[in-house]
């Protein structure tokens, strides 16, 4: 009687097995390791995009403020005015409790705005502004007037703006 001839098939052996699912447990720990990371980023690169864009705001509220009698000028950030007066010295205006898209909403607050600036001294010269934002998960995030500086914010953007006088409206 002639017995069959036994050939070897070629597999994978435990250890190979066992060796592979080590490389790829690995990989995937090293991936989920990385994921606080990349998720803090993400929320800070919003943060820093909406305070962005309430700086611009403030700035073109600041642009647009318009006047009946060329004097006063004013117009409104967040339901709070934003106004200056021809030669009238200083400017000085405050925002808690905005959101990201610069709605004041204590809820869903992370910003607050300060604007610094001097009012043009007559229609055809320049009024200047410095105009700060700062974003914090902190709620004692806070303006040191001292040194023109934000305390326990996770971040900060700042700019100076020149603006002029707008032409006259009849309100």
């Amino acid at each position: 009687m002639k017995y069959p001839i036994r050939t070897r098939c070629s597999g994978f052996s435990l250890i190979e097995v066992v060796i592979a699912i080590g490389i790829v447990s690995f990989s995937i720990l090293a991936v989920v390791g990385l994921l606080p990371t990349g998720l803090k980023t993400v929320k800070n690169a919003n943060e820093q995009a909406g305070a962005a864009n309430v700086l611009n705001a403030i700035a073109e509220t600041l642009r647009q403020a318009s006047s009946s009698d060329g004097v006063n000028f004013s117009n409104s950030f967040a339901g709070q005015s934003v106004s200056y007066t021809i030669g009238g010295g200083s400017m000085n205006c405050f925002w808690t409790n905005l959101t990201l898209e610069g709605v004041t909403n204590s809820q869903f607050s992370r910003i607050e705005a300060q604007l610094i600036g001097t009012s043009p001294a007559t229609l055809l010269a320049p009024g200047q502004a410095t105009i700060s934002v700062a974003w914090s998960a902190n709620p004692n995030l806070s303006w040191n007037s001292s040194s023109n500086n934000w305390s326990h914010a996770d971040g900060s953007i700042t700019t100076g703006i020149q603006f002029l006088p707008r032409y006259f409206t009849n309100q």
